[in-house]
């Protein structure tokens, strides 16, 4: 029987052909998605005859870290350390000791969370803009976003979406993700010509892909739950 606590998301899909099961890094949901023409007690016996793969997957999930004063976080892929300065006046600012937050602690960990994405828009708005020039490949609209599961998505009208905690990320990732999506405004696909544009912008081309890739394929799941 499946614990009372797990959360269970159902979703109806009509291009499913099979119940199938996720875990959502972030939350530790169950995404449960079904096909229209399966019954919810299906479903529901399915998910039950799962428990066990349920029950590992959720305990390989990364522990969450507590965003408290003698923790860290990661920017940039470093480890920064948080410093709690009651007393102080200032908010949350980042220096070469770490990322000092003012005030009282049972702020500290929303203030960390509100700091990180204020600075994830800065920093990859600009790499995005850097990176766009010299790619001559410029999007309609670009917004960071609190998402479970893509580091980022291109639309065909041009809007890049990118997620705000690849701020966390080693920089040479964070080129990856924005050079993969700006080359999608060219090539709305991943076909030859798309892969053979992201390598050229990238600096050790094919190789520092594939490199990115096998970086995010091993440590997303930790990042995403870092914040």
């Amino acid at each position: 029987m499946l614990p009372p606590t797990v959360p269970l998301i159902w979703k109806r899909s009509t291009r499913a052909r099979r119940i199938t099961l996720r875990i959502e890094p972030v939350r530790g949901e169950v995404i449960v998605t079904v096909p229209q023409t399966v019954t919810k007690d299906r479903a529901l016996a399915f998910v039950h005859q799962q428990t066990e793969w349920i029950a590992r997957a959720l305990a390989a999930l990364p522990e969450k870290p507590a965003l408290t004063d003698g923790s860290h976080v990661m920017i940039d892929g470093e480890h920064i350390p948080i410093l709690h300065n009651p007393t102080a006046r200032r908010g949350c600012w980042l220096d070469a000791d770490g990322l000092h937050v003012s005030g009282d602690a049972s702020h500290t960990t929303r203030r960390v969370r509100d700091f990180l994405q204020i600075l994830a828009k800065e920093r990859l708005t600009q790499t995005l803009q850097t990176h766009s020039e010299k790619m001559n490949l410029y999007p309609t609209r670009i917004d960071l976003r609190e998402v479970r599961t893509r580091w980022g998505s291109c639309t065909k009208q041009g809007r890049i979406m990118l997620s705000w905690r690849l701020l966390m990320a080693p920089v040479p990732i964070q080129n990856y993700v924005i050079i993969h999506e700006l080359a999608h405004l060219k090539h709305f696909n991943h076909g030859l010509d798309f892969w053979a544009l992201v390598d050229n912008f990238i600096p050790e081309g094919r190789t520092g892909r594939l490199a990115a890739e096998r970086w995010l394929r091993e440590n997303g799941t930790a990042l995403l739950r870092a914040a």
